[in-house]
């Protein structure tokens, strides 16, 4: 059976509704890795971490939303433009990536493993809570998708199709640009496909259009850096030679097989492990077992840095789904299916409405607020969008950092402490040697690192100690709430916003 009503639309109505109605933070590179600098491209101001100063970025991504910034702009959208653009133009990346998996699935399975694959994905609670945002990752997932529907993989009769074939090593190889780690998955299958075709033409095609993309990359990058700059280069020097990554968190090597597959799959999991098994002798599944056990070797560990292949995860959902006994019988086979996609809609609808919202709502606060002058937050770094949603070029506002260590031995990585964290080791220590007293004179504040500024943003973990240390000089003016529970205590409790009293 075939879907007769027009499939793409009603994919793009479904991701843009999750994206404007999404409220809730996630992780720092959704804002500070991509809307950041484009938004410091096109208005001028924000801030730029130590990735971009480095170069270990390319601005490929970034530019992408940069011009919906631009456009905005041209159209005199205002503010709405410049919050909810990019929402528009993710949502338009999430739906592609959906009615690719579909047409994927549907290509080399049949029908009833591309239902069930598109039953999985618009299901998916960690798909319907990631692939809206504006990570590198999620439009890599995208571009890594509709590259396999050109992709000759097994299945494919006959001599490759040179057309689609280079079509998919221009996606892959943009794919590549944006997160370099991609050409894991790349290199597999082009091995695969070389071994099993033994074609020289195949090999000489992609290094001739890998060469063309990096090399068009490589100019945009340095005409952003205004010099000659290879993020590519920088990155692997970064996180595998320097091993810095590591700074950011070090997981156990079972992590993505224990936790991240989990959080990813969450119901559908023992249906993946089942499908993957089933299709072992597979390419495809080959190919994702080999990116799992190379990530598996590298310290540092994130749920998102596989994200981009879960729409291959979730065929493999399917077909173990399609092997069920149950399905063979048409109520039950309706009344699982229904039950298995209903339990992921709590879990989506808190994590994207509810779970730390107040990070993003005091943003909007800060927006909308003519009486805020400056602003300050004594938060764990990167823990709140920044100028890209907070949109506004006359405040004054400051945070702080954690710029990773450059230059140390191991016994010194060991021990460093970034501001952040000096600031959570003790509080009252950091606050009298970086901040004039609460009632100081202004000749005192050149002294110091910061001057206290018209409002101040904590977390509600930290709301009694400050409210001791500045006295009457600060009260409450807002309050937002975060979340109900958070694994890190720092982060824990509302967030708080304190307005400077007149002297």
């Amino acid at each position: 059976m075939r879907f007769n009503v027009p499939l793409f639309p009603l994919l793009l109505q479904y991701r843009l509704q999750i994206a404007l109605t999404t409220k809730t933070y996630f992780q720092p590179d959704e804002f500070w890795q991509a809307l950041e600098p484009a938004h410091e491209l096109v208005y001028g101001y924000g801030y730029l971490t130590w990735e971009w100063k480095e170069g270990l970025r390319s601005i490929v991504h970034p530019m992408v939303f940069a011009i919906v910034y631009w456009v905005s702009d041209l159209l005199r959208l205002g503010d709405a433009g410049v919050i909810y653009g990019p929402k528009v133009l993710q949502a338009l990346f999430a739906a592609t990536a959906d009615y690719s998996v579909y047409k994927f699935a549907q290509k080399y399975y049949g029908d009833e493993i591309s239902q069930l694959t598109l039953m999985c994905t618009v299901t998916s609670a960690f798909n319907y809570f990631v692939s809206i945002r504006t990570f590198s990752n999620s439009m890599e997932m995208t571009l890594l998708i509709c590259a396999l529907n050109f992709w000759p993989l097994d299945k494919t009769a006959g001599q490759v199709n040179m057309l689609n074939y280079s079509i998919a090593l221009v996606l892959a190889a943009i794919a590549c640009v944006l997160r370099p780690t991609n050409i894991l998955i790349w290199s597999y299958l082009g091995v695969a496909l070389t071994v099993r075709q033994r074609s020289f033409k195949i090999v000489t095609l992609a290094g001739a259009i890998g060469t063309i993309i990096l090399s068009l990359n490589a100019l945009v990058d340095i005409w952003y850096y205004q010099r000659l700059t290879f993020p590519l280069y920088n990155f692997l020097k970064f996180n595998i030679v320097e091993s810095l990554s590591s700074f950011y968190g070090v997981n156990r090597q079972v992590y993505y097989v224990v936790e991240a597959l989990p959080q990813l799959l969450t119901v559908y999991v023992p249906f993946f492990f089942h499908g993957i098994y089933i299709s072992r002798s597979s390419t495809l599944a080959q190919a994702c077992i080999f990116v799992v056990f190379v990530y598996s070797l590298i310290s540092h560990k994130e749920v998102r840095f596989i994200f981009p292949l879960l729409p291959i995860f979730h065929i493999f959902a399917a077909i173990s789904l399609c092997r069920l006994r149950i399905l063979s019988r048409p109520k039950l086979k309706w009344t699982f299916l229904a039950l298995l996609a209903l339990l992921n809609v709590p879990l989506a609808l808190y994590a994207s409405t509810t779970h730390q919202r107040g990070v993003v709502d005091v943003t909007s606060y800060i927006r909308t607020t003519p009486s805020i002058e400056s602003v300050g937050f004594l938060m764990p770094c990167h823990s709140t969008p920044w100028m890209s949603h907070i949109h506004r070029p006359d405040i004054t506002a400051w945070f702080l950092t954690c710029e990773p260590p450059r230059g140390l031995s191991h016994s010194e990585l060991a021990t460093y402490r970034d501001e952040a964290d000096q600031f959570y080791d003790d509080p009252e220590l950091f606050l009298r040697m970086h901040f004039p007293a609460v009632t100081g004179n202004q000749t005192e504040v050149a002294r110091f690192r910061y001057d206290w500024p018209s409002h101040l943003v904590v977390f509600g973990a930290l709301e009694e100690l400050l409210n001791s240390y500045v006295g009457d000089a600060y009260v409450e003016c807002k309050r937002f709430f975060n979340s109900h529970v958070h694994e890190d205590p720092r982060r824990r409790g509302d967030v708080v916003v304190f307005c400077k009293q007149n002297d």
